[in-house]
């Protein structure tokens, strides 16, 4: 619990100090006076007047803020600081020092990314062959589980990502894949079939595939604590050999059996959950544990609460990591933010048009839980959350109401239209329509976020426990 609030609190804080930083190196660049740089709210913990401006630290930190002379309308400048009034500026520096917050924010989640890259180097899944369909086109033309594929129509493959870029490159045309099997090599003639792929939202979109998957191999990589695996004493790095005495070599067989078939999942109803015999290899020596997976909720696109049966671990990674220089670093880097912001605003369109139910939206306590697992699993993990939620934070912040950034911004622009500024009038009603809205969000998220921990604590319905051993 400690090690959770520690890693949100420093989440937060770095967050918000960076969107914070932008709004007031953008101002004093621009020769708007700031007086007063906030790193949470009241009461103060800590304060010092340097030249101008208060630096203060508090003791609240869902938040900051930057107070700049001359914010508010009604705000009494003295003559001699008039040069420096928000409000006297022109309509671009206004813009400019509102829209650094969120700027900042992208240019973090974009810096941050690109040291973790550099820092780790990219993640490739080995070009070795897992469970693939027996009804696809690599098994009919002879691939099987545990081919290592070396080629494609002569381009050598190292990594599986090469494989998926090669198939959509084949436009449907017969690729020659080359292989190493039991140290001999082989070549097959594969045609690649048209595929719908279901993203994460429930998109679908065409694909040219060859009918391979990655290995993904059954040693087990963390393990969570308190959870049925944990319990029962499974541990990392055991591999596990067989469930209930079938055989499995892939990870994909494991999930099927604990979970069942893949179309079934996500899906509200009831789960059979029963007591299952896992065989695991440990120091080479057979041993075996019995686990009853626990119907874990979750929502669905649609708001549902839906249980799936877990024993909570997770495999070990077979990635093979690639060092890449700055530029293709960078390249990543820009590639996967760019992924994040689409992705997100993806989300919020189809929350906006009902396609998700508003019910998916998290507020602080999950992103509390979130950096608590994240910690736990390793410094990368956590940096990933935070460029996730920098991102976030960035595009809600340009949501056109008031309170926001982008409220603030619409405003000015409105006020560059009309070449005059809006009465006193129009901007009160318009904050208090922000400040309404942004109550409701928070009421939202927070009743989110206190209706997961109920279901969570408060266990499934018996009816969703069919065949599970006292």
């Amino acid at each position: 619990m400690l090690l959770t609030i520690v890693s949100f609190i420093v989440l937060l804080l770095i967050l918000i100090f960076v969107h914070e930083l932008g709004h007031f190196l953008v101002a004093k660049l621009l020769g708007v006076g700031v007086d007063s740089f906030s790193l949470g709210f009241p009461p103060r913990i800590w304060s010092k007047k340097i030249g101008e401006t208060v630096y203060q630290v508090c003791w609240l930190p869902l938040g900051g803020y930057v107070k700049l002379c001359g914010e508010e309308p009604g705000d009494d400048v003295p003559p001699e600081k008039l040069a420096k009034s928000f409000n006297h500026k022109p309509v671009w520096v206004r813009i400019a020092v509102v829209f650094a917050g969120p700027l900042f924010n992208l240019v973090f989640a974009f810096l941050a990314m690109w040291a973790l890259v550099m820092a780790i180097g990219v993640s490739h899944a080995p070009s070795t062959v897992g469970m693939i369909p027996e009804d696809g086109p690599a098994y009919r033309a002879g691939l099987r589980y545990g081919d290592l594929v070396t080629g494609i129509d002569g381009r050598e493959v190292s990594f599986y990502d090469q494989i998926e870029e090669i198939q959509e490159l084949s436009d449907g045309s017969p690729v020659a894949v080359s292989v190493e099997r039991d140290g001999a090599a082989r070549t097959f003639q594969v045609t690649p079939r048209r595929e719908d792929a279901r993203d994460m939202l429930g998109d679908s979109s065409p694909y040219w595939s060859l009918g391979l998957r990655p290995l993904l191999r059954t040693e087990v990589g963390r393990v969570v604590p308190g959870k049925p695996a944990d319990l029962a004493g499974l541990r990392p790095g055991d591999l596990i050999t067989a469930i209930d005495g079938r055989a499995i070599r892939d990870w994909v067989e494991l999930e099927e059996i604990v979970q069942g078939p893949a179309e079934g999942r996500g899906k509200p109803g009831p789960v059979d959950i029963k007591p299952l015999n896992f065989e695991v290899l440990r120091d080479g020596r057979t041993m075996s544990f019995m686990i009853t997976p626990v119907a874990e909720p979750s929502q669905n696109l649609d708001g549902e609460t839906v249980y799936t049966p877990l024993i909570s671990i997770s495999s070990r990674p077979t990635a093979v990591r690639e060092r890449v220089g700055p530029f293709r670093a960078a390249h990543f880097s820009l590639r996967d933010c760019w992924n994040i912001t689409t992705l997100t605003f993806s989300v919020l369109g189809k929350i906006v048009s009902h396609k998700i139910s508003p019910k998916v939206m998290g507020g602080p306590i999950l992103i509390a839980e979130q950096a608590g697992l994240s910690i736990r699993s390793g410094l990368d993990d956590f940096i990933f959350l935070m460029v996730l939620i920098s991102i976030n934070l960035a595009i809600i912040n340009l949501v056109p109401l008031p309170v926001f950034d982008g409220g603030q911004i619409l405003i000015f622009l409105v006020e560059g239209v009309r070449r005059k500024p809006l009465s006193l009038r129009v901007r009160e009603v318009s904050q208090m329509v922000g400040v309404g809205a942004l109550v409701a969000l928070m009421v939202l998220v927070f009743y989110n976020d206190i209706s997961r921990i109920v279901t969570r604590r408060g266990g499934p319905p018996p009816a969703v426990q069919t065949g599970q051993a006292e």
